[in-house]
Protein backbone atom coordinates (compact mmCIF):
# COMPACT_ATOMS: atom_id res chain seq x y z
CA UNK A 1 0.00 0.00 0.00
CA UNK A 2 1.65 3.20 -1.22
CA UNK A 3 1.58 6.13 1.15
CA UNK A 4 1.20 9.51 -0.54
CA UNK A 5 2.52 12.17 1.81
CA UNK A 6 2.57 14.92 -0.84
CA UNK A 7 -1.02 15.86 -0.10
CA UNK A 8 0.08 16.81 3.43
CA UNK A 9 2.28 19.60 2.06
CA UNK A 10 0.90 23.08 1.51
CA UNK A 11 0.26 23.79 -2.17
CA UNK A 12 3.26 26.11 -2.56
CA UNK A 13 5.67 23.29 -1.44
CA UNK A 14 4.16 20.52 -3.56
CA UNK A 15 6.21 21.45 -6.65
CA UNK A 16 9.54 21.75 -4.82
CA UNK A 17 11.71 18.81 -5.92
CA UNK A 18 13.60 18.49 -2.60
CA UNK A 19 10.37 18.16 -0.59
CA UNK A 20 9.04 15.52 -2.99
CA UNK A 21 12.27 13.49 -2.66
CA UNK A 22 12.18 13.75 1.14
CA UNK A 23 8.56 12.63 1.20
CA UNK A 24 9.30 9.62 -1.02
CA UNK A 25 12.07 8.57 1.38
CA UNK A 26 9.76 8.92 4.37
CA UNK A 27 6.99 7.05 2.53
CA UNK A 28 9.28 4.04 2.04
CA UNK A 29 10.15 4.03 5.75
CA UNK A 30 6.50 4.37 6.73
CA UNK A 31 5.52 1.48 4.44
CA UNK A 32 8.15 -0.71 6.10
CA UNK A 33 6.93 0.31 9.58
CA UNK A 34 3.32 -0.37 8.59
CA UNK A 35 4.32 -3.78 7.24
CA UNK A 36 6.05 -4.59 10.53
CA UNK A 37 2.99 -3.50 12.49
CA UNK A 38 0.78 -5.79 10.39
CA UNK A 39 3.22 -8.65 10.90
CA UNK A 40 3.18 -8.19 14.68
CA UNK A 41 -0.60 -7.97 14.64
CA UNK A 42 -0.89 -11.15 12.56
CA UNK A 43 1.47 -13.02 14.87
CA UNK A 44 -0.81 -12.36 17.85
CA UNK A 45 -3.24 -14.93 16.46
CA UNK A 46 -2.41 -18.50 15.55
CA UNK A 47 -4.69 -18.45 12.49
CA UNK A 48 -2.63 -15.67 10.87
CA UNK A 49 0.82 -16.26 12.41
CA UNK A 50 3.84 -16.62 10.17
CA UNK A 51 6.05 -19.70 10.01
CA UNK A 52 8.62 -18.39 12.52
CA UNK A 53 5.93 -17.82 15.15
CA UNK A 54 4.36 -21.23 14.49
CA UNK A 55 7.81 -22.82 14.90
CA UNK A 56 8.22 -21.08 18.25
CA UNK A 57 4.83 -22.33 19.45
CA UNK A 58 5.64 -25.85 18.26
CA UNK A 59 8.87 -25.73 20.23
CA UNK A 60 6.96 -24.69 23.38
CA UNK A 61 4.59 -27.64 23.00
CA UNK A 62 7.36 -30.06 22.06
CA UNK A 63 5.88 -30.66 18.61
CA UNK A 64 8.25 -31.84 15.89
CA UNK A 65 7.41 -30.54 12.43
CA UNK A 66 7.82 -33.12 9.70
CA UNK A 67 7.21 -31.07 6.60
CA UNK A 68 3.48 -30.46 7.09
CA UNK A 69 1.78 -27.44 5.59
CA UNK A 70 1.56 -24.22 7.58
CA UNK A 71 -2.25 -24.54 7.84
CA UNK A 72 -1.94 -28.05 9.27
CA UNK A 73 0.66 -26.84 11.79
CA UNK A 74 -1.63 -23.98 12.84
CA UNK A 75 -4.50 -26.43 13.32
CA UNK A 76 -2.34 -28.71 15.43
CA UNK A 77 -1.32 -25.84 17.73
CA UNK A 78 -4.94 -24.70 18.05
CA UNK A 79 -5.84 -28.26 19.01
CA UNK A 80 -3.20 -28.22 21.76
CA UNK A 81 -4.53 -24.95 23.14
CA UNK A 82 -8.10 -26.22 22.99
CA UNK A 83 -7.36 -29.40 24.91
CA UNK A 84 -9.58 -29.28 27.96
CA UNK A 85 -7.88 -30.67 31.00
CA UNK A 86 -10.35 -32.71 33.07
CA UNK A 87 -9.79 -30.90 36.35
CA UNK A 88 -12.01 -31.47 39.32
CA UNK A 89 -11.05 -31.90 42.94
CA UNK A 90 -12.08 -35.55 42.67
CA UNK A 91 -9.84 -35.98 39.63
CA UNK A 92 -6.92 -34.43 41.57
CA UNK A 93 -7.55 -36.72 44.56
CA UNK A 94 -7.66 -39.79 42.29
CA UNK A 95 -4.29 -38.88 40.77
CA UNK A 96 -2.82 -38.21 44.23
CA UNK A 97 -4.10 -41.58 45.47
CA UNK A 98 -2.39 -43.23 42.48
CA UNK A 99 0.90 -41.56 43.36
CA UNK A 100 0.90 -41.68 47.18
CA UNK A 101 -1.84 -44.08 48.26
CA UNK A 102 -5.21 -43.26 49.81
CA UNK A 103 -3.67 -42.10 53.12
CA UNK A 104 -0.56 -40.48 51.66
CA UNK A 105 -1.91 -36.97 51.12
CA UNK A 106 -4.28 -34.28 52.36
CA UNK A 107 -5.97 -31.73 50.10
CA UNK A 108 -7.67 -28.52 51.18
CA UNK A 109 -9.33 -26.40 48.48
CA UNK A 110 -10.40 -22.80 49.10
CA UNK A 111 -12.53 -21.79 46.10
CA UNK A 112 -12.92 -18.19 47.25
CA UNK A 113 -9.20 -17.45 47.17
CA UNK A 114 -8.35 -20.03 44.45
CA UNK A 115 -5.90 -21.76 46.78
CA UNK A 116 -5.15 -25.46 46.91
CA UNK A 117 -3.08 -26.72 49.85
CA UNK A 118 -1.62 -30.18 49.50
CA UNK A 119 0.29 -32.05 52.17
CA UNK A 120 1.97 -35.29 51.18
CA UNK A 121 3.30 -37.78 53.72
CA UNK A 122 5.29 -39.94 51.33
CA UNK A 123 8.99 -40.44 51.92
CA UNK A 124 9.35 -41.64 48.35
CA UNK A 125 12.33 -40.16 46.52
CA UNK A 126 11.18 -37.38 44.17
CA UNK A 127 7.67 -37.26 45.68
CA UNK A 128 7.46 -33.47 45.45
CA UNK A 129 8.75 -33.43 41.86
CA UNK A 130 6.12 -36.01 40.90
CA UNK A 131 3.48 -33.84 42.50
CA UNK A 132 4.57 -30.67 40.70
CA UNK A 133 4.68 -32.49 37.36
CA UNK A 134 1.10 -33.61 37.96
CA UNK A 135 -0.07 -30.16 39.06
CA UNK A 136 1.47 -28.32 36.07
CA UNK A 137 -0.38 -30.69 33.76
CA UNK A 138 -3.85 -30.53 35.31
CA UNK A 139 -4.36 -27.39 37.38
CA UNK A 140 -5.94 -24.27 35.89
CA UNK A 141 -3.54 -21.33 35.66
CA UNK A 142 -5.43 -19.15 38.15
CA UNK A 143 -5.03 -21.61 41.05
CA UNK A 144 -2.43 -20.90 43.71
CA UNK A 145 -0.70 -23.97 45.08
CA UNK A 146 0.82 -24.58 48.51
CA UNK A 147 2.58 -27.91 48.88
CA UNK A 148 4.32 -29.42 51.88
CA UNK A 149 5.89 -32.78 52.52
CA UNK A 150 5.81 -34.34 55.99
CA UNK A 151 7.87 -37.40 56.87
CA UNK A 152 7.62 -39.22 60.18
CA UNK A 153 10.15 -41.82 61.28
CA UNK A 154 9.63 -44.02 64.33
CA UNK A 155 12.91 -45.11 65.91
CA UNK A 156 13.28 -47.63 68.69
CA UNK A 157 16.20 -47.25 71.08
CA UNK A 158 18.20 -44.51 72.70
CA UNK A 159 19.03 -41.54 70.59
CA UNK A 160 21.11 -38.48 71.45
CA UNK A 161 20.58 -35.59 69.11
CA UNK A 162 21.52 -32.00 68.70
CA UNK A 163 19.04 -29.85 66.85
CA UNK A 164 18.58 -26.57 65.16
CA UNK A 165 15.42 -24.91 63.97
CA UNK A 166 15.26 -23.51 60.48
CA UNK A 167 12.67 -22.81 57.84
CA UNK A 168 12.66 -23.26 54.11
CA UNK A 169 10.28 -21.75 51.65
CA UNK A 170 10.39 -22.92 48.05
CA UNK A 171 8.56 -20.87 45.47
CA UNK A 172 8.40 -22.21 41.96
CA UNK A 173 7.53 -19.62 39.35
Amino acid sequence: MAVDLKMLLPKWFQNVVEFNELLETEAAELEEAESSIHSVSNNCYIQTADEATISLLEKRFGIVCQGESLDFRRSRIMQRYNTVVPFTVGFLKDRLAELYGADGYQVVVDGKTSLISIKITSDRYGAVNLLYNLLWDILPAHMQITVSQVNTKHLIGALSLGATVSGTKVITI
